[in-house]
């Protein structure tokens, strides 16, 4: 099975960081108190010179700022709407695929901040859209902002198996979403649809109108099919989701697909796909528990076989954690 590590704010502006400061860098190997030049990803600059350049410091860290909310509305009683204005910077960093940010109430500590993907960003508006599910003390916070919000970003690992997606043209790319892990799948179909490639949608029926995102990838001009994927008495697939999978496999020719939804979700979905094409490459949406965004904490961490990921910055072959090749899945 192909491995591959990769850190996504390699090269960018936001590295090194703090990992590099403590011997932990994700791909220089100076950085991680070895010797030679080994680096895992080459992104074009090399980290240990930035380092060394900035007085063998971080570079800056992203910080919060206060920015207007233009919309905020329920569009169902457990799902938050919000388009919030920002800098052109912001808008532009943030329309990418994997794009999402921390967002918490102005005023409330820190330990509030929650991260949330992008939907959409409107570059010529400076517009983002993100759709927030209600669960808790921090997003329950979130509601009782008024025309404010604090906002941390840009961060781009909401999406695992980036690889994958990157340069991809003219292909045929499956979608499967659930629930609100729908709206970082908006973003990624709107970003391939600009290069050329054909994007089939299927969504999880749900309750109510169906799923929200439904309307948002019609725009983009995807195909989309509405399915209950799910049998809740033992949480497996569906007859009706398997048998609309297995007729979409056989009259296209998916490259890459892309599963919305929880890492159960995954895990079911995933391996039953891999069993009809072995060649397809999966993405998957991030469902971590992130907490600092930065590789810090530890909160995001994945154990593999190869070690431990830091997954709130690190990508990784969302196959390796969720088909199961040896008889049982992974914990």
């Amino acid at each position: 099975m192909f491995r591959y590590v990769d850190c996504i704010d390699a090269g960018t502006e936001y590295c090194p960081c703090h990992l590099a400061e403590k011997g932990e860098c994700i791909i220089c190997s100076q950085l991680r108190g070895k010797n030679f030049c080994d680096c895992l990803n080459w992104k074009g600059t090399c980290i240990y010179e930035e380092f060394i350049w900035n007085n063998k410091k971080a570079k800056r860290i992203r910080e919060f700022k206060e920015f207007t909310i233009e919309n905020k509305r329920l569009i169902r009683d457990d799902l938050l709407l919000l388009q919030v204005s920002v800098n052109p910077y912001l808008a532009k960093q943030l329309n990418n695929i994997g794009s999402y940010v921390f967002l918490k109430k102005p005023g409330s500590p820190l330990c509030f901040a929650t991260p949330v993907s992008i939907m959409d960003s409107d570059i010529k508006n400076n517009l983002i859209t993100m759709v927030v599910k209600i669960l808790g003390v921090k997003t329950k916070d979130l509601l009782e902002c008024k025309d404010k919000v604090e906002l941390k970003g840009p961060y781009w690992n909401g999406i695992q198996g980036q690889i994958f997606l990157k340069n991809l043209k003219g292909n045929e790319i499956l979608i499967v979403a659930r629930g609100v892990a729908a709206a970082p799948c908006v973003m990624a179909a709107k970003k391939l649809i600009k290069a050329n490639n054909k994007i089939i949608v299927v969504l999880e029926k749900g309750r109510g109108n169906g799923n929200f995102a439904k309307e948002r990838f019609k725009s983009l001009g995807c195909e989309v099919y509405d399915v209950n994927m799910i049998n809740y008495n033992d949480y497996s697939l569906s007859e009706e989701f398997k048998n609309l999978l297995l007729e979409l496999i056989k009259k296209n020719n998916f490259k890459v697909t892309i599963s919305g939804g929880s890492d159960e979700f995954h895990r079911l979905y995933l391996n039953f796909v891999y069993a009809l094409d072995k060649s397809l490459k999966f993405a998957t949406v991030n469902n971590a528990i992130i907490t600092c965004g930065e590789g810090i904490c530890g909160s995001c961490e994945v154990k593999l076989d190869r070690g431990i990921i830091k997954s709130c910055k690190q990508q990784y072959n969302p196959a390796e954690v969720f088909i199961n090749l040896r008889g049982e899945g992974r914990k």
